[in-house]
């Protein structure tokens, strides 16, 4: 059986998008009200000149908005990984690879750090350390757990501790259109990866 290629997009983090995270099954349900950007993974379709791009169906997002930590930037100069969901048997490494494709679209955008958060209850982590990010400490939740805002919390909540990694960034001269990337595998060869610009 040969897996079905995937490639990565920049795309507008909108309404439409937003919902169709919100029917995902990712454990948090709530898909975050806003973001910068998102990364959006679809199968490839046949395009023109006969070369595959990633415009067939979705099959992952990872949502990258402002820290949600107030202590952090706010300015537009860190990033956050906010969400990130990728539908079950995509192939080995694609997470890591989203994440990749992530910072060089944070760095085009003049950046300096991408962070993400995970719960060490649910995930190891290798995904970050896969795609270039240290550990940058751990938090805890306060007596009011995560829930400091207004905002509703989703049914599987837990307030446990989570691990965060953090991406040093180069800023990029390839102006704010950001870099699309197509990765591509067959089974037993090594990735394969095409740079475009969106």
């Amino acid at each position: 059986m040969t897996p079905t290629a995937t490639g990565c997009r920049v795309e507008p983090y909108d309404g439409e998008l937003r919902r169709w995270l919100g029917a995902t099954d990712h454990y948090l349900g709530n898909p975050p009200p806003g973001a910068l950007f998102a990364v959006v993974v679809r199968r490839m379709v046949p395009g023109l000149l006969g070369v595959d791009v990633p415009a067939g169906e979705r099959v992952g997002v990872c949502v990258v908005g402002r820290p949600v930590a107030r202590a952090l930037p706010q300015d537009g100069s860190v990033g956050e990984v906010v969400r990130m969901w990728l539908a079950p048997g995509l192939e080995r490494g694609t997470a890591s690879h989203v994440l990749r494709v992530a910072g060089e679209v944070a760095a085009s955008r003049g950046m300096v750090a991408l962070i993400a958060y995970h719960d060490r209850t649910r995930h190891t982590g290798c995904i970050y350390k896969m795609a270039g990010f240290r550990k940058d400490g751990a938090t805890t939740p306060s007596g009011k757990g995560w829930a400091s805002r207004a905002r509703p919390m989703s049914g599987a909540y837990e307030a446990t501790s989570k691990r965060r990694w953090r991406l040093d960034l180069t800023p990029t001269a390839t102006g704010c259109r950001g870099v699309g990337s197509t990765l591509t595998r067959t089974r037993g060869s090594p990735w394969t990866r095409r740079r475009s610009l969106l």
